[in-house]
């Protein structure tokens, strides 16, 4: 069984013990998602497939997030918010953006120079924490 899975349940019973129902309610969501990828392949996930559904959790929340802004939604932008900080302790301390710059500029010294190189590097090396739009926009930029 995968750390992580393990990890998130023994978070789920902290949650349930300390009636945080924020919490628990989207740990049970974090869960549900990485149980319907074990019964969709019929085995146990691995650390790695349970960070690659923490991503995409937190994308959706990012992406929730952006659309409440955009429609002046205050109360729901603060929800999703929330949630991705919840979620993100998970992937490990996001990148800043003057880590992120140094980071780039370290790969494309090193000889990736293209935008494929140089986010595939990163994914491999920070997987899920960083935003891979403003990386793509600093490669892009760097790499002119």
């Amino acid at each position: 069984m995968s750390e992580l899975k393990t990890k998130i349940q023994g978070d789920i019973k902290t949650a349930m013990k300390a009636r945080d129902q924020v919490l628990l309610t989207n740990l049970r969501g974090l869960m549900a998602a990485i149980k319907q990828i074990e019964v969709d392949t019929r085995a146990d996930v691995d650390d790695a497939t349970v960070l690659n559904v923490i991503q995409k959790e937190v994308k959706k929340r990012r992406d929730a997030l952006k659309f409440a802004e955009d429609n002046n939604r205050s109360d729901i932008a603060e929800q999703n918010k929330n949630e991705i900080e919840i979620l993100q302790k998970y992937l490990g301390a996001p990148l800043n953006e003057d880590e992120l710059r140094t980071e780039i500029r370290s790969l494309i010294d090193n000889g990736a120079d293209s935008i494929g190189k140089v986010m595939g590097e990163l994914n491999k090396n920070f997987k899920g924490r960083f935003d891979g739009g403003k990386a793509s926009s600093m490669i892009k930029e760097l790499l002119s």
